[in-house]
Formats: structure tokens, C-alpha cells, sequence
């Protein structure tokens, strides 16, 4: 819709802008937003309960008779049940405790809490992970598939200012998220970030709601503290309340529709090059990418850690830059690995990179596992599938089927068959050459990843050589033949 401007204007119609936050909103709006939150993501798979995440304070009050009104009408996707987490990071943090206890009887619904044993003046990052791991545990005890929390438009200003002072990429300017997956069936959802603080506020008095406010919000050794009560206070006063807020919400809504084009992008990717995805790693052909295209690919590494492990803090942007950099022109076998304990590691691959979470990876089996024609067998992380056939199959073809199957000459592949992974000294006859070379130079020369060298399932027959390298190439004396009467099939398959 348009409307008629200033007739001493430059344009003679300006388009309508909706408001970036409503003013005066009542309670009947809180629950309508909600529930519209909730609408948004029902087709996710959750576990059926609700949790909310509740301080005591103005915010998580609200937001606890909100979602218990929400409950009453029959509008949650399951019960209520009130959440507590007790840093013990002041002397009244029992106070606070027991007036959620209290706030969840009077609202008649669940109650659950968890109390972290942490010493005086911890970290506020160490506190938000901890406070999260105690949330997602407190849900899949109670089987609630939804975490809420009362994050609101006040608290998405001060984390687009946060970040921008302490230094960002796109994805930190576009403040909080609405939504984030914890784990399979559990979901952070915070309803409130277009509400202000001051309406929230207004509910909390108008309902006649008794809080507890948690008085280490007051303490400014913390940052956020900081920025809250002396930073933003002084720019506003300099540049005006409106100015200052409608200029980070600007700029949040511009960073976050430049992350959907950055975020469908690294999807892309990661759809048309990731090979041999698993839970605990994927092999990204870059093969094709230019410097233009690093944004995706830093992207697409960003989702990837997520994925691969989704209960751990995400990495540092530093650790996937240099991932996306340094290997870009490294030899085959250069590696990158993250911080920490739980951490990604990044090697430089023929066809582009590989991510692997090493801790998730199973070790190969310590001796030779025998394996039978016509059975699967696990070795490792590897299924390994054997059948004998009167004729070479046709379909697929050897290009289409790629180096993880194989087909070998059944008369020349004397019993037992075993599986086992590489020894020092190990000795294999290529197709194609005169001679045995030596395993290891055989594998560096067919570049395949270093992380697989001592895993992969070698093919070991009777007299005790290796007839199939999977990844690399068949030995020459089991390699089919004109004259070959049968042969056996022989695929390899991560999980």
C-alpha cells in the first residue's frame, strides 16, 4: 500500500514500513506470538513437552505465564514444564530457586532444576555453555522437544553491538536466532525477540507478577552488564534512543538476508559435492571452487561442524578460515585441526577436503575378522559386502561404481578370506605393474587420506596377500581375466 507524502517532498509516494517492533503489547498478543513460533516450526521432529527457561526475572516470568496460558487452551504441542538452572554465582541464587519452585505451583505445572558447581566470577561464555548442557539434559530427562527462552528485541540489540564491538563476520550481526537445534528432537525456540523489554515489562505489572530478579545482571566485571548499563545508556543519550536502535536492527535484517543467500549457497555445496557423508565426517569435492567461492565453503564447514557435532561449542571462524586457506593449495595429506579436546579435523585430499571428528571415528579391528562369500561384515567404521557371481555384473559400470567396489577373479582368490588393516612392511602387487611395491608409498601415490590409511579393510585371501585395496586398486594376479569362469563382488560402505 501507498500513501500520499509531503507534497514539498522529493518523491511524491513513499512505500509504508511496518515497524520493526510493535508498540504497547498486551498479553493476548505475547501468547499470540507464541503460538505463531510454535506454528513455524511444527514439522520438526521434537519430543512432545515444552520447557521453559525461566530466571525468575521479568523476562522468563512473563514468558512462564505466557506459555502456562498457552498450555490452559490446549495451544502447546505438550506440557509445560518450568526449567531453573542455579549458577550459584551470588548469595541469593537459592532465594531465586525456590521463588521458581513457587511460580511453577501457582501456575500448576512442571517444575525441574539443575545446580552447577562453579566457582565464584566464572566466565560468562563458560556460564551460557554450561547453562545450555544443563538445559538440554534437564529436556531429554523430561522429554520436552522444545526449549524456550525469553531472549527478547532489547537483548538482540545488545548482541548485534556485542559482537560488532568485540569483531564479527555476517553470521554474528545477524543477532539471535529464533531457532536452534540442540539435538534430534530438542529445539531452542525464543518467541520474544521482537518484543521489548519495556512491554514485557508492562504485562508483568498489569498480571500482577511477582519476580526475582538475579542480581548478578547488575554486576558490570561482566561485558554484557557492561554494554547494558553504561554503554548503551551513553550512546543513547548522545544519539538518540530511536537512532541507535532502528540503525543495529537495520543492520541485523540486512545481515540476515545476506546469511539466507550465504546459508542456501553452503547448502548447495554441500548437497552436490559431499561425498561419503556420514554422522562423524564428509568429503567435500572443491575441484572447480575459485577464491570467490571461499564465503560458501566457509559456510558450508560451518554448517558441517554443527552437524557433526552438534552438542559441542562451534569452532572458532579462525579454525575454519585456515581450513578453507591454507589447504587450499596444500599437498595432499597437509592437515588443519581444531581447538580443544572435541575438535574437527581438516585434510587436504586429490579432490578437495575431508572432515572427520576422529573421537566418533571407531578404531580398525586390532586382528583379521574372516569373511564369507555372500555375507556383510563390519570392520570399523566400514561395512564390507562379498557375492559371488557366474559373470562379471554389467551394471554398474567399473567408472560408475568407483574405487569402493570390486570385482576379482574367484579362482584366484584361495580360502580363508580374511579383512584386516595395513602392517609395517606390507607388500602389494598393483594392476598394471611388474612387481609388489611397498603398501604405504602405494597408498601416498594413490593420495588416498592419510586418516584412512590404518583403517581401511584391506582383502586378505589364503595365502596371505592383500588381492583388493579399497579406495585404490585391485592387485594384478586377482584381477578379472578373459578366461574367468566366476567372480566376486566386493563392495566397501562407510556405516
Amino acid at each position: 500500500m501507498l500513501t500520499r507524502s509531503d507534497p514539498s517532498a522529493k518523491h511524491e509516494f513513499r512505500p509504508r514500513r511496518k515497524p520493526a517492533i510493535a508498540p504497547m503489547l498486551a498479553l493476548a498478543d505475547l501468547q499470540q506470538r507464541a503460538a505463531r513460533c510454535f506454528a513455524r516450526y511444527e514439522y520438526l521432529p521434537a519430543a512432545p513437552a515444552v520447557m521453559a527457561a525461566v530466571s525468575g526475572g521479568v523476562d522468563s516470568s512473563v514468558l512462564a505465564l505466557v506459555l502456562s496460558r498457552l498450555g490452559e487452551g490446549g495451544r502447546l504441542p505438550g506440557p509445560l514444564i518450568l526449567a531453573h538452572v542455579d549458577h550459584r554465582q551470588h548469595a541469593a541464587s537459592a532465594e531465586v530457586l525456590h521463588h521458581v519452585a513457587t511460580l511453577s505451583r501457582e501456575l500448576a505445572v512442571g517444575f525441574c532444576a539443575r545446580t552447577l558447581d562453579l566457582p565464584l566470577g566464572a566466565a560468562e561464555d563458560e556460564l551460557r555453555r554450561l547453562r545450555y548442557a544443563a538445559l538440554l539434559d534437564m529436556a531429554l530427562e523430561c522429554d520436552a522437544g522444545w526449549i524456550v527462552t525469553a531472549h527478547h528485541a532489547d537483548d538482540d540489540l545488545e548482541t548485534v553491538l556485542f559482537r560488532l564491538l568485540r569483531g564479527t563476520g555476517l553470521r554474528g550481526l545477524t543477532g539471535i536466532p529464533e531457532h536452534r537445534q540442540l539435538a534430534a528432537r530438542q529445539h531452542v525456540l525464543r518467541p520474544f525477540l521482537d518484543v521489548r523489554r519495556a512491554d514485557l515489562e508492562r504485562v508483568a505489572h498489569d498480571a500482577g507478577l511477582r519476580v526475582c530478579d538475579d542480581p548478578s545482571n547488575l554486576d558490570r566485571r561482566f561485558a554484557r552488564n557492561a554494554l547494558r548499563h553504561e554503554l548503551i545508556p551513553e550512546l543513547r543519550a548522545r544519539i538518540g534512543d530511536t537512532k541507535l536502535d532502528a540503525t543495529l536492527f537495520a543492520l541485523a535484517r540486512s545481515a540476515r538476508a545476506a546469511a539466507e543467500v550465504l546459508d542456501a549457497q553452503a547448502r548447495r555445496l554441500l548437497t552436490e559435492r559431499c561425498r561419503q557423508p556420514s554422522a562423524w565426517r564428509a568429503h567435500i569435492d572443491t575441484r572447480g571452487l575459485d577464491p570467490a567461492d571461499d564465503p560458501f565453503l566457509l559456510e558450508a564447514l560451518t554448517q558441517l561442524d554443527l552437524r557433526l557435532r552438534p552438542h559441542a561449542a562451534a569452532l572458532p571462524r579462525s579454525v575454519l578460515m585456515r581450513a578453507v586457506h591454507e589447504l587450499r593449495a596444500a599437498p595432499c595429506g597437509r592437515r588443519v585441526h581444531g581447538l580443544g579436546a572435541h575438535t574437527l579435523l581438516f585434510e587436504r585430499t586429490l579432490e578437495g577436503l575431508l572432515v572427520v571428528d576422529p573421537e566418533r571415528a571407531a578404531p580398525a579391528p586390532a586382528h583379521p575378522i574372516a569373511v564369507a562369500a555372500g555375507e556383510a561384515q563390519r570392520f570399523g567404521d566400514f561395512t564390507v559386502t562379498t557375492c559371488v557371481h557366474g559373470e562379471p555384473p554389467l551394471d554398474p559400470a567399473p567408472s560408475a561404481a568407483g574405487p569402493w567396489r570390486a570385482l576379482l577373479d574367484l579362482a584366484r582368490l584361495p580360502l580363508p578370506w580374511r579383512l584386516r588393516r595395513r602392517r609395517s612392511g606390507d607388500r602389494f602387487h598393483p594392476l598394471g605393474m611388474a612387481e609388489d611395491v611397498d603398501l604405504r608409498r602405494f597408498m601416498q601415490a594413490r593420495h588416498i587420506p592419510r586418516f584412512d590409511r590404518d583403517r581401511l579393510p584391506l582383502l586378505e585371501v589364503g595365502d596371505e596377500r592383500i588381492a583388493w585395496v579399497p579406495g585404490g586398486d585391485v592387485s594384478a594376479w586377482a584381477a578379472l581375466r578373459p578366461s574367468t569362469t566366476a567372480c566376486v563382488e566386493v563392495r566397501v560402505e562407510l556405516g
